[in-house]
């Protein structure tokens, strides 16, 4: 059974995930279990059912990590596995240091919330990204100050562009 390391912020997940059948998973996070129907529905885009809401989640992937992107709020996951967790210690991921901000999928800066030298903290917003007719807050995955700004307001960026740096 696939384990993983849900980050959000500084708050941190156990999650698993069990395949059912074609399209359709048990996910179970800090215990919670629910049934999920997940579809890709283009290249780094998924279409998820869970218990009868409707999610559009945009991914991309870089080794055993995946940021992911659902209804503006952006996630970092990545894979345990047994080995991995006994080389770790106790398996979980503290994000230290330098941290760039990506995008995570192609899209517009709607707007640019932060500045050289802003003290932000872990989950505050930093630029919001419009994709698909939606509007996704990028926030600071750390506690820190913000000493880049590569993005400006209007701009088209792909996956993978540094928007910002906070350290």
């Amino acid at each position: 059974m696939p384990k993983y390391v849900l980050n959000q912020g500084s708050d941190q997940h156990k999650a698993e995930v069990v395949r059912q059948s074609e399209g359709l998973y048990e996910v179970s996070i800090d215990g919670a279990s629910a049934e999920v129907d997940a579809r890709m529905f283009e290249d780094g885009v998924l279409s998820m059912i869970v218990e009868g809401r409707c999610y559009e989640v945009h991914f991309s992937r870089e080794g055993h990590e995946y940021m992911l992107l659902i209804n503006g709020e952006h996630y970092e996951v990545t894979a345990r596995n047994h080995r991995v967790r006994a080389a770790l210690g106790s398996g979980s991921k503290m994000l230290v240091g330098r941290q760039v901000v990506q995008a995570p999928m192609p899209g517009r800066v709607v707007r640019v919330l932060a500045s050289v030298g802003d003290e932000v903290k872990a989950g505050d917003t930093l630029l919001v990204l419009e994709a698909m007719k939606m509007e996704n807050q990028l926030r600071s995955p750390i506690d820190g100050h913000v000493v880049e700004v590569t993005a400006v307001a209007g701009q088209v960026v792909q996956p993978g562009h540094k928007l910002a740096v906070v350290e």
